[in-house]
């Protein structure tokens, strides 16, 4: 588990993954975004839900990681070589948790390097961030991939 930083009153943020080396994702150099623009577009994201969402996912550790693993992309039915990740949850969702469950925080990653390169300006990136954020605290909550592909997250 990475340490974080305090991301306003109702997340924790961490600047780094877990110490494993990052993926490096094919494509052009992020030059659009700094890491920590990007770092503080995530805190204003979360931020910026409300506080009755926000406080259903208080177990929820985010962090920002540059790029998904090979191991992250295969454990997802993704070609290392050719696919990516915007955001991933790992973790178990709310409905599936029993009323003696205690663990460790879930996890959303946020991926760095795909969205800023997937992205052409500062509000396309904050807009991503929202979009895949939201997606992944969906997974907190237990709705499927299909569902939110219909619903456009």
């Amino acid at each position: 588990m990475s340490s974080g930083t305090a991301c306003g009153k109702r997340f924790a943020l961490a600047q780094h993954a877990d110490g494993r080396r990052a993926r490096h994702v094919a494509g052009p150099a992020p030059s659009a975004m700094t890491r920590r623009e990007f770092t503080r577009l995530v805190t204003e994201v979360l931020d910026s839900l409300p506080d009755e969402f926000a406080a259903r996912v208080a177990n929820v550790e985010v962090v920002v990681v540059d790029a998904p693993s090979k191991q992250q992309l295969r454990e997802n039915g993704l070609d290392p070589r050719t696919d990516t990740l915007m955001g991933l949850y790992e973790g178990v969702p709310l409905a599936e948790r029993g009323v003696d469950y205690a663990a460790l925080p879930d996890r959303i990653s946020i991926f760095y390097k795909p969205i800023v390169e997937a992205c052409g300006s500062r509000a396309e990136i904050r807009d991503e961030i929202r979009t895949t954020l939201l997606h992944e605290i969906a997974h907190v909550f237990g709705i499927e991939d299909d569902d939110l592909d219909e619903w456009g997250y």
